[in-house]
């Protein structure tokens, strides 16, 4: 049980990030299927370091899906606004125009920081 203890303690505040990274994402719905991206699981890769260091990949539900531009703006949206997220890197994964959105979320990223 010491053990436990100490992991708990040790990794408390990614865990506890994750969570908040998690709700903020159950609030983004799928315009087309009223669904939200988790519950969809269209988040894959989630990774919270202790440092506040976040990235994801966002696989839409079709590799031409249309919304996949406002959805990927919306999730990085909902998320650069937790103040315990130091980094943020958000990347759309099999899509035609994967790379195209991954320079625009870069350049997003980086005109608001």
């Amino acid at each position: 049980m010491g053990k436990d203890r100490a992991k708990t303690q040790a990794w408390g505040r990614p865990v506890q990030l994750r969570e908040r990274i998690i709700q903020r994402l159950k609030g983004i719905i799928d315009p087309e299927t009223l669904v939200d991206v988790i519950s969809m699981g269209l988040i894959k890769n989630l990774d919270v370091t202790k440092d506040g260091n976040v990235s994801l990949e966002f696989q839409p539900s079709s590799s031409v899906c249309p919304l996949a531009l406002p959805l990927a703006l919306d999730i990085q949206n909902a998320l650069k606004s937790l103040s315990e997220i130091k980094e943020l890197n958000v990347t759309i994964t099999d899509h035609r125009m994967a790379d195209e959105v991954n320079r625009y979320l870069k350049e997003e990223r980086e005109q608001n920081a």
